[in-house]
């Protein structure tokens, strides 16, 4: 484990050198001390990350062995079926954005929503967390464990969530069926001077 570390931070200076050396276009003394000075500085800032990073993987090991769990993984044409249909939610939920935005009443009415998810493994929530957030009208704003707390610009913007079809599209990426996955659903409701 101590020699895979080793190895990932010498592939991260040089990784971030030849990055350096590539955007600044100058190949003399000073150029490429600076770039040393600035890639060891960023390798040494990220040293207890990417610590905390290794041994946490190491647990999920050992976790994983000793409940003889094996990980679920990513259904790969599923993940290009999920990144075709993730671009149109996009498309639509711009023009949604739009037409409030330009709308000379501003439909607009911001809510909180928190709700639990049922999925497989953190990456599945990580990827529902970023969708939310690539959707426009919509931000994950926090994400704990299985609870997410979203910001939704308006009741339409978070209807893909409360209806669960966003999270049920991130499901099926590692399960066929995978059944209800939104739970305990909160709206909270700003509100309005009268």
């Amino acid at each position: 484990m101590k020699r895979a570390f080793t190895v990932h931070t010498v592939l991260q200076f040089i990784f971030l050198m030849v990055f350096w050396l590539l955007l600044s276009g100058h190949y003399d003394l000073f150029h490429i001390l600076m770039g040393v000075v600035s890639a060891l500085l960023v390798t040494a800032m990220n040293l207890r990350l990417r610590r905390f990073h290794f041994y946490r993987e190491e647990i999920q090991q050992v976790e994983a062995r000793l409940k003889r769990q094996f990980p679920v993984t990513l259904r790969p044409l599923r993940f290009l079926y999920y990144i075709v249909w993730l671009f149109w939610q996009i498309v639509v939920a711009s023009l949604q954005v739009a037409y409030a935005v330009l709308s000379p009443r501003m439909p607009i009415d911001p809510s909180l929503v928190i709700f639990k998810t049922r999925l497989p493994n953190t990456s599945a929530r990580v990827i529902l967390g970023n969708s939310i957030t690539l959707t426009p009208g919509t931000i994950t704003v926090q994400l704990r464990d299985d609870e997410f707390l979203v910001h939704a610009l308006m009741d339409v913007s978070a209807s893909g969530i409360l209806d669960g079809s966003l999270p049920g599209q991130v499901a099926r990426l590692y399960e066929k069926t995978p059944g209800q996955v939104v739970g305990n659903t909160t709206i909270i409701r700003s509100k309005r001077d009268m």
